[in-house]
């Protein structure tokens, strides 16, 4: 071991004897103190979502055929933590959700298995000071919120890829937001295809 090591040591002692003494704490005990971190119960981003419609990518038939879904970003959403980040997610997918089935006698099909395209917005704050519950020390750690929501064609035969660039390239779509990063504050998006 080198005096190098040795000395790290000593500087990391404190740090390790508190990450040992964390270790040995109790389930119940830990979860206090995470349930103690300021914020971590009210700071995380919970939108109002709402029943609505999606139209599968490349569907076929002359028929409509909608697939129901519970988790479409309702058009308010109060002062909420993550407000701004559903609005901006629910405005760039506009034209790729419906409220209600339309059309001449359209199919609805209620599939609680099938896995819609999802669209994600994530807005990366700036870092607050926080002191370790493990190892007492002080670091800093940005805040973010991440929402979610699924997608479809704007009609039956629209492409996944196609909907994806004009998703992207609208003027309030993804391109935007993610332009819209300034200093510290990040914002990113991302798109998963239907079935994964």
């Amino acid at each position: 071991m080198s005096f190098r090591s040795l000395e790290r040591y000593e500087s990391q002692k404190a740090a390790y004897d508190n990450y040992k003494a964390w270790k040995l704490l109790s389930p119940d005990a830990k979860q206090a103190l995470y349930d103690a971190i300021p914020g971590i119960a009210t700071g995380r981003a919970k939108p109002v979502l709402s029943a609505g419609f999606i139209i599968p990518f490349n569907a076929t038939g002359t028929i409509v055929t909608y697939i129901e879904t519970k988790k479409i970003i309702d058009a308010t959403q109060g002062s909420a933590v993550g407000a701004a980040v559903a609005t901006a997610l629910r405005t760039a997918l506009s034209g790729q959700f419906f409220a209600t089935a339309t059309g001449t006698t359209p199919v609805i099909i209620s599939s609680p298995r099938y896995k819609f395209a999802k669209l994600s917005f994530t807005r990366r704050n700036t870092p607050v000071a926080r002191v370790s519950r493990i190892t007492k020390r002080s670091y800093k750690k940005p805040t973010s919120d991440t929402i979610s929501m699924p997608f479809g064609g704007s009609s039956m035969s629209e492409d996944f890829d196609v909907a994806v660039a004009e998703i992207k390239t609208k003027a309030s779509g993804a391109n935007a937001w993610a332009n819209a990063s300034a200093g510290e504050i990040k914002q990113t998006y991302k798109f998963t295809p239907e079935g994964i």
